[in-house]
């Protein structure tokens, strides 16, 4: 294993600009001083009037925009003036760090307040468990209120992201951004992308080398972090975390198999200290040349080839998930937005929320540097000069074809936050080697067990 102490704290990195366009690694750091007014002033680039509907039609009315701090959310509020011209609708928007903004809103809503009228939904399984969030699919259907044809829902968003959206066949929330799972590598140490398991376990013994660790993965005993990278080699196997009839699956013959090797790749081609790391510490890592590949979400890529801050600027690509037995199914994450069930403004809370995912906002906020759910804000030309025209391919033919379920299965439910907590010690307890993976999954399946019943 080779030896690496971060050097900068989060905070630091995110004022360093390391994460350029790195929604996971921004929104995870939620600062409540910051005004998230965002940087990007340029006019939107489509013709709403081509929508087909009566952008006036609830001119007058004021609704309230609930988030935390997010790129997203960035890239979306020097706009709004722009939907208020558009509309009548003012916008008040309420934005808050992370932290505070979580712990907030839950209890908004469990007490049936009618604003926010529209929000980002930080846990969609506890959202539509509870009853915070007003279905969608009469909105969808509403020809007063959504032309199918202009907003391409069906057309545009990735079938994962509709996937997510729903729950029991209702549309919940609307995809805001979608990243995939990914394994980055420095081309001078892994010259192609590894396809296999076999072939990513060959690609980390031949990369690790002196003060460069052959792959880096989170192992930290986290339950938003290390269940995360690991959830990908589980449902590669064939397992899930949560099996198709809502039951935990933590114990299974591909878990096992699963973290026998992840523990595998990390205690033999990891880095020192591995299980303290989560996200940061392996994009600081990478970011300095000290890992030769690092599989987590795509939304990384901005940072690492932004040669400001990364000195892989030039080497640093993107693959899809590897395969086992011909079956790759990688891990997603999902940020979405809905609607407040108790909200009084809910037709006009609907315009806002059809407008501020529409192709023109998505475009507007790939080109700030977020992920996009939308198949064609991918193909505008600024993401394929930053992030490089044969990564953005790739990675977009994952988020094209990959299979969002088992995730879905799994961060949907509600008691994820009881079970992951179970399972990411049980991950980290087997890096460190504590543990056999069989005896410490058993162990959280016993506690995933006692959180459902």
């Amino acid at each position: 294993m080779a030896t690496f102490r971060p050097s900068m704290s989060r905070r630091a990195l995110l004022r360093g600009g390391l994460a350029l366009g790195a929604g996971a690694l921004l929104s995870a750091c939620g600062d409540g001083s910051r005004s998230g007014t965002g940087t990007n002033t340029t006019t939107l680039d489509g013709d709403f009037s081509d929508a087909g509907i009566d952008w006036k039609q609830f001119s007058g009315t004021e609704i309230t925009f609930g988030a935390m701090s997010h790129p997203w959310v960035d890239a979306l509020q020097p706009h709004l003036q722009e939907f208020t011209e558009l509309t009548g609708i003012r916008v008040k928007p309420q934005v808050l760090g992370e932290a505070q903004y979580v712990s907030k809103i839950a209890v908004t809503l469990a007490g049936g307040s009618p604003t926010p009228d529209v929000f980002l939904v930080y846990q969609v399984g506890q959202a539509v468990s509870s009853g915070w969030l007003e279905p969608l699919d009469a909105y969808l259907s509403d020809p007063q209120l959504t032309n199918p044809a202009w907003y391409a829902y069906a057309d545009d968003v990735f079938p994962a992201a509709r996937s997510f959206a729903q729950s029991d066949g209702t549309t919940h929330v609307m995809p805001i951004t979608t990243e995939i799972q990914v394994v980055y590598t420095r081309d001078d140490l892994v010259p192609s992308g590894p396809t296999t398991f076999d072939e990513l376990l060959a690609a980390a013994r031949a990369a690790n080398n002196g003060d460069t660790a052959g792959i880096g993965l989170r192992a930290v005993a986290n339950p938003s972090e290390a269940p995360w990278p690991y959830a990908g080699f589980v449902f590669t196997e064939g397992g899930y975390l949560i099996d198709p009839q809502g039951r935990p699956a933590l114990d299974s013959a591909p878990n096992v198999a699963a973290l026998t090797f992840y523990a595998q790749l990390l205690r033999e081609y990891g880095p020192r200290g591995v299980t303290g790391w989560g996200w940061l510490e392996n994009n600081q890592a990478m970011s300095q040349g000290r890992l030769g590949m690092w599989s987590d979400t795509s939304t990384f890529l901005g940072g690492l080839r932004d040669a400001t801050n990364s000195v892989i600027a030039d080497k640093a690509s993107a693959y899809p998930f590897p395969s086992k037995d011909s079956r790759s199914v990688p891990n997603f994450w999902f940020w979405t937005a809905g609607i407040n069930a108790k909200s009084q403004q809910k037709k006009a809370a609907w315009l806002f929320l059809q407008w501020a995912t529409s192709k023109p906002m998505a475009a507007a906020a790939g080109a700030a540097g977020t992920s996009p759910s939308r198949s064609s804000a991918w193909q505008d030309e600024s993401i394929r000069q930053r992030l490089g025209t044969e990564n953005v391919d790739r990675v977009l033919s994952s988020l094209q074809e990959a299979d969002s379920e088992p995730m879905a299965l799994a961060w949907k439910h509600a008691k994820w936050p009881e079970i992951s907590d179970a399972l990411a010690r049980a991950v980290n307890g087997v890096v460190a080697g504590q543990s056999s993976p069989q005896a410490a999954l058993q162990a959280a399946q016993r506690l995933a067990i006692a959180a459902v019943q």
